[in-house]
């Protein structure tokens, strides 16, 4: 006998089923509620062959982790010290195994280092430190180590090249062409370590490596050297505080990229980079009409301050239309590069456009009523074209309590840029105000402005909001000058510049009138009395000026100096 069975619908239509359907289908696609987001870093959870494995005859590695990763940020970020050629990867949930393309060579430890850019699939976490897995082919793990710290504004995720110097000539080791024999890359707070180095001499050079080649590329790449070169013994097998700083080399000369005429008196210049101020002089540029050969005089030239790579030129009356040649020599750009000799020269066309535009301000240092200026402020005032110097002393009127007026000297720092110098130290906690008649400033033809008034509002520090940090720099190391630069950041207010002050080996420096906050400190021998850490070069090698870092943040508070402050900058003993 056949058994029927009856299964009762649960819909009584199809429109109903079909409502049920996208229902459920809209929420299941709700991301799951509830939970604190995962925050942590991915980590190597096991690894073959075993840490230190001797006599290894394998032909592969692997590595799992302890959570699901970006297979390619993973695969970038393994290096191998030395060298085994390209890898090939096979992965299996959370492991990977790299073959290696052809046998290993005898007796020669190796290095596997995972660097810090492997990140997680869910919230994109990177490793929080760089892996390493040494192994050999051989009897013996080479037990070399080399440690320290990037200091940077971002430390992380900058390589560490390391070259071994024992087979090369320092002198043509070319970090832009050769790649390095051990690699590391630095983890959140900017710490690396190099270990199981063979025992020898070490060029190490930081590289916040841009295009991921393992080379150093100049412009692109921001960079840091040691002090010296790195030697490491059998006696003597750690080199522990070997800091870096990173700044990028400027290597080329700059560029005259064009010049146009604005009127005709006027000539705007646009450079490659920023200048030299200092270097920009009148004599510099000569310019001449194509057909004819008759000069153009150059009276007057200034840089805007506020765009370094502009210069404006005055010149006496153009033609209209006239095709002048301008060539420039002698100007330089911030790193002391002189311009170059095939970008020096341009052909623009002359203008009978009349300058009746009156003097523009541009920037003032106080043009903030809420500007807190220090008693020995000299208020900076830009414009952009130049001034007429004798009109401006009588400009300007520099206001303090009750309306009573303060002496002061004007000082040129452009022919469209001055500042305004009181002859004593401006009052505590006192407000000020300058006025500046726009009628009085004139350009070189007689421009002005018609009965305009413009007021600058500012207040100068209270003392009893202020204090100091009072030290010595100690160094055992007489080798260089005794030339030493502490800088004072206030990490607190980032708006505020850092102060510098100079001092020598074992005399007590003073950095005053400072504003409440946490401070981190700095110093470095200024090796070239340039008044700047300078960071080295990796090619040519320049050495790396000698710095440290004062190991604890500084809080200041207001009438409370802190004073007995040690900064120690570590010997060049161990390097070479």
């Amino acid at each position: 006998m056949a058994i029927k069975i009856f299964i009762r619908p649960l819909f009584s239509s199809f429109p109903t089923f079909f409502v049920f359907l996208f229902l459920a289908g809209c929420a299941g696609q709700r991301p799951p509620e509830g939970g604190p987001v995962d925050l942590s870093p991915p980590e190597i959870s096991s690894v073959y062959p075993e840490p230190n494995t001797v006599r290894f005859s394998g032909n592969h590695f692997s590595l799992e982790f302890n959570k699901y990763v970006d297979h390619r940020s993973v695969e970038e970020s393994i290096f191998i010290s030395p060298y085994a050629g390209d890898l090939e990867f096979d992965w299996s949930g959370r492991e990977v195994e790299a073959t290696f393309p052809s046998s290993l060579k005898k007796s020669t430890t190796y290095v596997i280092t995972v660097g810090t850019d492997v990140v997680d699939l869910n919230n994109h976490n990177r490793m929080a430190s760089a892996y390493t897995l040494a192994f050999s082919t051989g009897g013996a793990i080479d037990s070399g180590k080399i440690e320290g710290r990037v200091f940077d504004e971002k430390p992380e995720g900058v390589m560490i090249f390391a070259y071994r110097l024992n087979d090369l000539n320092p002198d043509t080791l070319n970090p832009m062409a050769l790649k390095p024999d051990y690699i590391t890359q630095t983890g959140k707070e900017g710490t690396y370590s190099l270990s199981h180095l063979a025992m020898g001499n070490y060029r190490l050079v930081a590289v916040r490596d841009e295009y991921r080649n393992l080379l150093y590329d100049p412009e692109t790449d921001a960079a840091g050297l040691l002090p010296a070169d790195v030697t490491l013994t059998a006696k003597d097998t750690l080199r522990a505080g070997m800091n870096f700083q990173l700044e990028i080399e400027d290597t080329t000369a700059p560029r005259l990229l064009s010049a146009q005429s604005s009127n005709v008196h006027h000539v705007v210049l646009k450079f490659s980079e920023s200048l030299d101020t200092s270097s920009v002089l009148p004599r510099d540029f000569s310019i001449a009409d194509t057909l004819s050969g008759s000069p153009l005089h150059v009276e007057n030239v200034f840089v805007n301050l506020s765009s370094p790579s502009s210069v404006t030129l005055l010149t006496d009356a153009q033609k209209d239309s006239a095709a002048y040649l301008i060539l420039v020599n002698g100007v330089k750009d911030l790193a002391g590069h002189t311009i170059n000799e095939k970008a020096h020269s341009y052909v623009f066309l002359g203008s009978a456009r009349v300058d009746t535009l009156p003097p523009h301000l541009v920037f003032a240092t106080i043009a903030d009523s809420n500007y807190v200026a220090r008693q020995d402020e000299h208020p900076r005032f830009d414009f952009d074209n130049a001034l007429q110097p004798l009109p401006v002393r009588g400009a300007f009127r520099l206001f303090g309590k009750d309306s009573s007026a303060v002496p002061y000297a004007v000082t040129w720092n452009t022919a469209a840029s001055f500042n305004l110098v009181p002859d004593k130290p401006l009052l505590p906690n006192e407000r000020y105000t300058a006025m500046m008649r726009y009628d009085s400033l004139r350009s070189p033809l007689g421009s002005h402005w018609v009965d305009s008034v413009q007021r600058f509002t500012f207040r100068t520090i209270d003392p009893e909001q202020l204090s100091s940090i009072e030290g010595t720099v100690v160094d055992a190391d007489t080798l260089l000058a005794d030339r030493y630069i502490v800088e004072a950041k206030n990490i607190s207010d980032a708006k505020q510049k850092p102060v510098h002050v100079r001092t020598e080996r074992g005399k007590t420096f003073l950095l005053p009138e400072l504003l409440e906050g946490k401070y981190t400190l700095m110093a470095f021998q200024d090796v070239n009395d340039n008044g700047k850490y300078d960071a080295g070069k990796p090619f040519p090698f320049l050495a790396a000026e000698r710095f440290a870092v004062y190991p604890d943040t500084i809080k200041v508070r207001a009438r409370w100096p802190v004073d007995g402050v040690v900064i120690r900058l570590a010997p060049l003993t161990g390097l070479k």
